[in-house]
């Protein structure tokens, strides 16, 4: 969202997509969204300074560790181009600063929280509730001015896609009529796009299964047991309700979904040719949920009709009294749809379905969902969470097409052995050189003087214990150590995880460590030196 203000505040319209292989448009004037993006950066400075102040570090160290954030190259291009690392840095240098705020309140400096259980409660509610409070605002924000398509809006769940004009959820009929295409999910697999009820192409029997779209067998018809065929320019529309025995036919092959099953209660379901005995294709409607608003035509609020999204249902086998639900396996991409016992846990967690997608020619194409459809914030929310944990589980270095030149593997970051290629322009947009190529590369002295004292320190702590046992003398930490002890664990949180991760890695990863490293420098400088006791 910062992103998008830093644009709209230089007057961007949101149609260039920033393509490294384009010329920038007269109107984009990415000098000005970088300010506002580069002013995060720019905090970085003073907060350094401010938090090792509040570490009751030295003046000169403090100004020492400041000087090297301003110094650093990384750093500094992270800040100057339009990426979100620069916040990312910003509000991490703003949660350290605030941590040792509150570690170093005290009663003799007149704090009011006087015991360790108030202090831990009011630890938790800035540094944990306060920061996710505003992230889950900033979406509820997000959610509210998002009034137009964008790149990926379907993978969003359909409930909030039916809100945004000319979206394919937004402009269908909002009432389920006999002979219309139909797209059918099950409740179980809401979190999953595009994993829809379907059948592939096949002249003879064969299963049903929900997938993601590959096949184009997807589209389904609700059907009267008497005729499959509807005219559409002489037939009525009839729509759907609750109660109603049908038969669901797919749209590709013209096969009917059927139960053959010879154990009452329990079926095995797959689509058989026309010719399939009609008992055994024979479907009752049940309407388990219908979450209307009050809004929209008399049909569109007549609970007793089948609604896109809106409406929960089952589907009863007429002959086997079986309910069609998904197998127990649900959570892949690819699950087996059966006909279980209708009183069973698993027919009322895995046999609930609902239409996703209504195309009625009939109808038409000019409804408007908007407003007819219930959407829940903290589902689109934890659906989006969902997503982006998805994308970037996927980026895994094993993936020939994620790994280029630019990856890097965690060792490699302190050493500074492996740059990393940001962008890059043809000579048509500089003139004078054929081609100019922007890398992420720090300064070598400050990132090899880091990681000297990164590693050197916990030697330091050592000899100071096996100092004071030589000594015999209770083992106590002093404030020195305490004071970079603090920004060791800080570096080891933000850089030994990597270790650990499965997914492709650059070296801009290692940045929020560095700015711990970067000041447990400037203090070991400092302690070295003998200024700091």
């Amino acid at each position: 969202l910062v992103v998008a203000l830093a644009e709209h505040w230089a007057g961007h319209n949101g149609t260039f997509g920033f393509n490294e292989t384009k010329e920038y448009p007269d109107w984009v004037n990415y000098a000005q969204m970088r300010t506002l993006l580069g002013v995060f950066g720019v905090v970085m400075i003073p907060l350094a300074y401010l938090t090792c102040r509040r570490l009751r570090m030295t003046r000169e160290a403090s100004l020492l560790a400041a000087t090297f954030v301003m110094l650093d190259n990384a750093l500094c291009l992270m800040t100057r181009l339009i990426t979100l690392d620069s916040m990312l840095l910003a509000f991490t240098a703003l949660a350290l600063y605030c941590l040792i705020g509150m570690r170093t309140c005290s009663p003799e400096s007149h704090c009011l929280l006087t015991t360790a259980l108030k202090r831990l409660l009011l630890r938790a509610t800035m540094l944990i509730a306060v920061p996710l409070s505003i992230y889950v605002c900033i979406f509820r924000i997000h959610y509210a001015y998002q009034t137009e398509r964008g790149y990926g809006e379907h993978e969003m769940p359909v409930e909030w896609q039916a809100q945004l004009p000319k979206n394919r959820y937004n402009c269908q009929p909002g009432s389920i009529a006999y002979g219309a295409s139909l797209k059918i999910k099950n409740e179980q697999l809401l979190s999953q796009t595009n994993v829809v009820l379907q059948s592939t192409r096949s002249t003879h029997n064969q299963t049903v299964s929900c997938e993601r779209v590959i096949t184009g067998a997807d589209w389904w018809s609700l059907c009267h047991p008497s005729r499959f065929e509807i005219i559409y320019t002489n037939d009525a529309v009839e729509y759907v309700n609750d109660g109603d025995v049908l038969v669901v036919r797919n749209d590709i092959s013209h096969k009917i979904l059927a139960a053959d099953g010879l154990v009452p209660g329990s079926a095995h379901v797959a689509v058989f040719g026309n010719n399939t005995a009609i008992d055994d294709a024979l479907w009752k409607v049940e309407i388990v949920a219908n979450d209307i608003p009050a809004v929209g035509t008399a049909n569109d609020q007549d609970t007793r009709l089948v609604h896109p999204i809106s409406t929960r249902f089952r589907l009863r086998h007429m002959r086997t009294q079986c309910v069609l639900a998904i197998a127990p396996n649900a959570g892949s991409n690819s699950t087996q749809v059966t006909c279980v016992p209708p009183n069973t846990k698993l027919a009322k967690t895995n046999g609930l379905w609902r239409v996703e997608l209504n195309v009625d020619l009939r109808l038409g194409f000019d409804n408007n969902m908007a407003g007819k459809v219930r959407t829940s914030f903290f589902r689109t929310f934890f659906a989006q969470q969902r997503l982006m944990a998805k994308i970037n589980s996927g980026l895994i270095e094993a993936d020939p097409e994620r790994h280029d030149d630019s990856t890097s593997s965690p060792w490699e970051w302190p050493l500074l052995l492996n740059p990393m290629r940001m962008t890059k322009w043809d000579s048509d947009f500089v003139k004078g050189f054929h081609l100019v190529v922007v890398y992420e590369i720090g300064n070598p002295l400050l990132w090899w003087l880091s990681a000297v004292c990164c590693i050197a320190f916990p030697m330091r702590m050592v000899l100071h214990f096996a100092k004071q046992k030589r000594q015999h003398v209770p083992l106590s930490i002093s404030p020195n150590i305490a004071r970079g002890g603090m920004l060791w664990l800080g570096w080891v949180l933000h850089y030994v995880p990597f270790y650990f991760m499965g997914r492709v890695l650059y070296l801009h990863h290692y940045l929020p460590a560095l700015y711990f490293a970067l000041l447990l420098a400037a203090h070991e400088l400092d302690t070295l030196t003998g200024r700091c006791t």
